[in-house]
């Protein structure tokens, strides 16, 4: 006697809208939609602003949120910063698609690979037009690979099954963006760029940057690198590095004299710091110039 067992899916993903990557440029606007089925927008890199009904919230890198059926959305880069996403737009009718509501996920790489597979399946499955932007159009490729719009689908229902189990997200009501707080924290990072860069020849450090600004060094290390993707003295040390590089070129001064106009009192620091970041002492980046 054999007994057979029906498999109960979870998720059942009956079709697919749109599987792409995109680049978001600094100037990328759009009006925004509403449609009939899901879609889920996936951070690349950078970050971006998402609106969800009248809402908008930060979606930051390796970050994924969902908008449901019927609710108005749109993306834009995040204070002029450009981002790269992966949109995927799909029918899924499973009452358990509402554990993705209103929230924002972090990949793991479980679920980071499936994500891979589809649009990498995609890409070899269908021909991408872009009449009236949104409006995306797919059409089936006559050289599509054997059995890889079943993979689509596999892949789709097992990275939701992955995110579903893990439950590890947090509501997006917590990324929430008032148009106060997004231009105070883009004003702070100028005004902390624009320091830099009058001041980075001095012996600066984080708490001289901060106490300048009147904001604490935890406050200007957080909404830096939310801002810019780095860090405060990482970009400090990049303005010293151009700096230092064209002085070499110029040949004016020797290089414990441009330790010091950079801001290094030691010039074996200064020296470490140069390969650290060009891969070359500062000897070996003259000599190329030479060459």
């Amino acid at each position: 006697m054999f007994l057979l067992h029906s498999l109960e899916p979870v998720y059942c993903v009956t079709h697919l809208v749109n599987a792409s990557s995109y680049h978001i440029p600094a100037d990328y606007t759009s009006p925004g939609e509403r449609h009939d089925f899901w879609e889920l927008v996936y951070v690349d890199r950078g970050e971006v602003t998402i609106w969800a009904n009248e809402n908008k919230y930060l979606l930051k890198t390796g970050e994924m949120a969902f908008h449901r059926p019927n609710e108005y959305h749109n993306v834009l880069p995040y204070c002029g910063k450009p981002a790269d996403i992966i949109v995927i737009a799909f029918v899924c009718r499973d009452p358990q698609m509402s554990a993705f509501e209103q929230r924002i996920i972090l990949l793991g790489s479980e679920e980071k690979d499936c994500l891979a597979r589809i649009v990498k399946e995609a890409e070899k499955t269908y021909v991408y037009f872009e009449n009236d932007p949104p409006v995306v159009k797919l059409i089936r490729r006559d050289d599509a690979p054997t059995g890889a719009e079943q993979l689509i689908r596999c892949e789709l229902e097992q990275m939701l099954i992955y995110m579903l189990r893990r439950n590890e997200n947090i509501p997006l009501k917590v990324r929430i963006l008032s148009s106060n707080s997004a231009n105070h924290h883009a004003a702070l990072t100028r005004r902390a760029e624009d320091y830099m860069r009058q001041h980075y020849r001095e012996k600066l450090t984080l708490k001289d940057i901060a106490a300048n600004l009147n904001v604490s060094i935890s406050q200007l290390k957080l909404v830096f690198r939310e801002q810019t993707g780095a860090s405060v003295i990482g970009y400090l040390t990049d303005l010293r590095m151009k700096e230092a590089k064209r002085l070499i070129r110029e040949n004016q001064y020797n290089f414990t004299q441009i330790a010091d106009i950079v801001g290094y009192e030691s010039i074996y620091y200064f020296s470490s710091r140069f390969k650290r970041i060009t891969g070359m002492t500062p000897t070996e980046y003259a000599r190329t110039l030479r060459q």
